[in-house]
């Protein structure tokens, strides 16, 4: 399969992350296109039925991850990594849109504490996404390797920032757009699972600010489970 999730934009303000990102023609743009890839995801992140789930007709994703699009099931990977990396914030949230003027096009809007750990989290979920509606396959991702390399990530450019900010004598304002608050969505709050260990995807910025990411190996059980009673 050609590349699942494009991710053609990121745009970063002080209280989110918002990605533009595009499902691939030849994808599934619904999980019950492909319960199969679903199934792949939800054995992975098992703990992504218990997210709340607000807006979509029931009150956890499990109510709706059998028949739902695949930009959701994203948004939902990636929260899941973000809680699982325990320096997100208590509570990790994150919104999807479907994009009316351009087809099979999404905006996801995650809460951000830090655009790299988001960002990284985003383009680590599309990384799983391949993997899963590939038909997956060795390797299967190691999420735990997932999240520890995350942390890893964020604060080694964290601590490479705070060396910048010290060598520099002034730094300009920044003036961003105004958004409204992020007080509704889906989220999971933190899990008791201790994160050890990334096959880690290639995260860098090109210099206008967007996200890149390399090319993932692609890598299948059948389940029922989420057809409506997971």
């Amino acid at each position: 399969m050609a590349q699942l999730i494009d991710i053609q934009r990121i745009v970063v303000d002080p209280k989110k992350l918002t990605a533009r990102i595009r499902v691939a023609d030849s994808g599934p743009l619904f999980t019950d296109e492909d319960l199969e890839g679903t199934t792949l995801v939800y054995r992975l992140l098992p703990h992504i039925v218990e997210h709340a789930c607000m807006g979509d007709g029931g009150e956890t994703f499990r109510d709706v991850m059998g028949a739902t699009e695949i930009a959701h099931l994203l948004e939902h990977v990636t929260v899941e990594l973000l809680a699982q990396t325990g320096i997100a914030g208590e509570i990790a949230v994150g919104r999807t849109y479907e994009v009316a003027e351009e087809e099979r096009s999404y905006d996801i809007e995650l809460a951000c504490e830090d655009d790299v750990l988001v960002a990284g989290a985003l383009s680590s979920a599309a990384w799983i996404m391949q993997w899963a509606f590939s038909g997956g396959g060795d390797p299967i991702p190691d999420v735990e390797a997932i999240v520890s390399g995350l942390v890893s990530l964020t604060e080694s450019l964290g601590q490479e920032k705070s060396k910048q900010t010290e060598r520099a004598d002034s730094v300009p304002p920044q003036n961003y757009p105004t958004d409204p608050d992020m007080d509704t969505g889906h989220f999971r709050m933190p899990s008791n699972v201790a994160p050890t260990v990334l096959q880690q995807s290639d995260v860098r910025y090109d210099e206008d600010g967007f996200l890149h990411q390399t090319d993932t190996d692609e890598a299948d059980f059948e389940d029922d489970s989420f057809r409506g009673d997971v």
